[in-house]
């Protein structure tokens, strides 16, 4: 079976979701400066925008959110 947009968008939900709670468990133990945050906020505002798009079902919006979470990568 084929995967819609929403399965591949809920996935990298999931994986960016992943790295933001790590980079915020780092921000409680290290110093990393104010670039951080502002990582985390960027990544938080796109996971939104994507379940903001599941939820209304615009396919469009939903390929956009799937291409902006997909840019970051799951490293660190």
């Amino acid at each position: 079976m084929t995967d819609t947009p929403a399965d591949t968008l809920s996935r990298e939900i999931t994986s960016v979701t992943a790295k933001v709670d790590r980079w915020q468990g780092y921000l409680r133990t290290r110093d990393m400066g104010p670039g951080m945050q502002m990582s985390i906020d960027i990544m938080q505002a796109g996971i939104e925008r994507a379940v903001a798009a599941m939820a209304s079902g615009d396919v469009d919006e939903m390929i956009a959110a799937h291409k902006a979470l997909r840019g970051y990568s799951d490293d660190t």
